[in-house]
């Protein structure tokens, strides 16, 4: 019973240790889309539907800062994007 227990510890310690010392994948991050209604400009009325474009950057923000700096794009797109969103009138 000892054994299995010990065993078992052991096997734990491994796997911990293998989490931390294992480096992190290299990985790409894709950019993040939303489609959303929107209006087509600020000096105009005509809503439209948009695809917004979330970018990471690598530009420094302050220590404090719990965020991550992104660039935001936007464009026009079809309709047929926004068709399952409620349109505002």
């Amino acid at each position: 019973m000892v054994k299995y227990i010990v065993i078992a510890l052991i096997t734990i310690e491994l796997i911990l240790l293998t989490g931390f010392v294992k480096s992190h994948a290299n990985g790409t991050i894709r950019d993040s889309e939303l489609f959303i209604w929107d209006y087509a400009s600020l000096s105009n009325s005509q809503v439209v539907c948009k695809k917004m474009i979330f970018h990471p950057t690598n530009r420094k923000l302050p220590e404090l800062s719990d965020m991550q700096p992104i660039n935001i794009y936007s464009q026009v797109v079809n309709d047929e994007y926004c068709s399952n969103l409620t349109r505002p009138v």
